[in-house]
């Protein structure tokens, strides 16, 4: 009986102590509490800016465009035919004088056909004269003349001035109008058959050789006055009012050494649409200058008082700047003076004041950056 109690009791006390044990555990779960957590502070962004220091900006415009020569031939043929050899290969890096013979086209066809026209000419001439000694008496030495002068194979010479209404009309009824001005345009055409040099210059471009046969319109080549060459280039449109035709500027290679003199010798009219830029033409004269070769430089346009230059990028769409305090941007309203492709001088700004020169996407007031020096 003694070994049944203390069973039981064994039991009891037991179960008693896993519940109590449950208990406690289940009160110090409810009373613990989470331990606070420290936030991540913002990483600051890194911005590029400058220290403003108001003063003179001098305003200076940079270009840089393709040198072309502004006397050009681009040489098509206007007959058809056979292209001729002449004295002087038509190559390119080949010089020609003015006048000089650039190409030939084979034109027996042309000239057969004035042969026959021209004779044909004469012989109405021929039955012309007798018939003017009856009806236009004081005018058949004159035509008589003339006819003595018309030779079978060779320039045609110029008409006679017509004396009055009856004689115009007296040639034209009997077909002699007709036929002169017929042969002047069979003179017109076998003149086309020859190209000449328009101006001193060299071969930029060949395109045929010899024994070809060309067909109207086809590209025979390029020749450029090689003395002649000037600068095209644009500017912003709001700098238009610092420049104007006659100013002068230095230009450089950017491709290698040697600078020139520019000259500004017109401007565009139109401003392009997509750019907002208009056109700058600059003539460019000196040694070792070529043909499509880029040259840089820039325009001086004068200097502006009390303001700081900036990059142009870096203005928000009102028109004011970014500024550092406290490590966190700041709005700053300003003053535009000018606007240029690339630079903007604003007044506004004071002295020390640090100032962001870069445009910052997703950008706002009051985040944390961290200035850095260009």
């Amino acid at each position: 009986m003694n070994d049944l109690f203390k069973r039981r009791l064994t039991i009891v006390l037991g179960l008693l102590f896993i519940v109590g044990g449950i208990g406690t555990c289940r009160k110090l779960a409810g009373s613990k509490t989470s331990p606070p957590r420290n936030e991540a502070p913002a990483q600051a962004r890194a911005v590029r800016t400058l220290i403003a220091q108001n003063g003179p900006v001098r305003l200076s415009i940079p270009i840089t465009g393709r040198l072309r020569a502004t006397d050009r031939m681009l040489i098509n043929a206007e007959v058809g035919g056979t292209l001729l050899r002449t004295g002087k290969a038509f190559r390119e890096g080949m010089t020609f004088r003015q006048g000089e013979v650039l190409f030939r086209i084979d034109d027996g066809e042309v000239r057969a056909q004035i042969n026959a026209q021209q004779s044909a000419f004469l012989r109405t001439l021929v039955q012309l004269v007798p018939d003017l000694r009856i009806d236009l008496p004081e005018q058949a030495a004159k035509w008589d003349a003339y006819l003595k002068s018309v030779p079978v194979d060779g320039q045609l010479p110029e008409l006679p001035a017509l004396a009055s209404e009856q004689e115009r009309n007296y040639l034209a009824g009997r077909g002699v109008l007709d036929q002169y001005y017929g042969l002047r345009a069979l003179y017109e055409r076998r003149a086309k058959y020859m190209i000449t040099a328009a101006f001193d210059g060299v071969v930029a471009a060949a395109g045929v050789e010899p024994g070809t046969i060309v067909t109207p319109g086809t590209r025979l080549g390029e020749f450029i006055a090689p003395a002649s060459l000037e600068l095209e280039t644009a500017i912003g449109a709001g700098e238009l009012a610092l420049v104007k035709v006659g100013d002068t500027l230095r230009l450089a290679s950017t491709e290698g050494p040697g600078s020139w003199t520019g000259r500004i010798i017109r401007m565009g009219e139109s401003i392009d649409a997509a750019t907002q830029t208009v056109k700058l033409f600059v003539q460019v004269e000196g040694k070792d200058l070529r043909d499509g070769q880029y040259l840089g430089g820039r325009i001086e346009a004068g200097s502006l008082n009390d303001a700081v230059s900036v990059n142009r990028s870096a203005l928000l769409e009102d028109g004011s700047l970014y500024t550092v305090k406290d490590s966190a941007l700041v709005r700053q309203p300003v003053t535009i003076l000018h606007q240029g492709v690339e630079q903007a001088v604003v007044k506004g700004l004071a002295n020390g004041e640090v100032v962001v020169i870069d445009r910052l996407s997703g950008a706002f007031e009051g985040m944390r950056v961290a200035p850095v020096k260009p």
